[in-house]
């Protein structure tokens, strides 16, 4: 059986183009598909990305280690005592290590976010960079094709 021509032809661009699927978000053409809802473009402004800080326990961490380490210092040389030194420099060193062990247990997370409605929506999140940045590339391109050639 041959497929009419002109049926043919109503049928380009049906079909949707899929900048990237999961199953968490679908990135088209027209828009991004979540579990909240579908969001077209035309309805989206101020997308960007936000990083977020799990917990504040870095930073916290980081500072305490600086702060002791500075005023391991001062009271090793006021007191000549090098054991003053060290216990300031191993208690500056145990911060460094709970900000080490904090960042692997508690990895950054990254949001995609956009304004819908006037109403700042997060689009997706993730702690997985390589799997954020595809979602990221994936609608760059997407509002790149939905752009009005001149």
């Amino acid at each position: 059986m041959a497929i009419n021509a002109e049926v043919a032809k109503s049928r380009q661009g049906r079909r949707p183009l899929y900048f990237y699927r999961s199953p968490y978000i679908t990135v088209t053409r027209h828009g991004i598909e979540t579990d909240d809802g579908l969001y077209l473009f035309r309805d989206l402004s101020q997308i960007h990305r936000a990083h977020l800080d799990a917990h504040p326990a870095r930073k916290l961490a980081t500072i305490f280690g600086v702060i002791e380490v500075l005023l391991a210092l001062p009271f090793a040389v006021v007191y000549g005592s090098v054991a003053l030194l060290c216990a300031g420099i191993v208690l500056g060193v145990a911060f460094g290590l709970a900000h080490v062990v904090d960042s692997r247990n508690n990895p950054r997370w990254m949001a995609l976010q956009a304004v819908h409605s006037g109403e700042e929506i997060t689009l997706f999140q993730s702690c997985d960079q390589q799997e954020f940045e595809q979602v990221r590339r994936a609608v760059i391109r997407a509002v790149e094709a939905n752009r009005p050639v001149c």
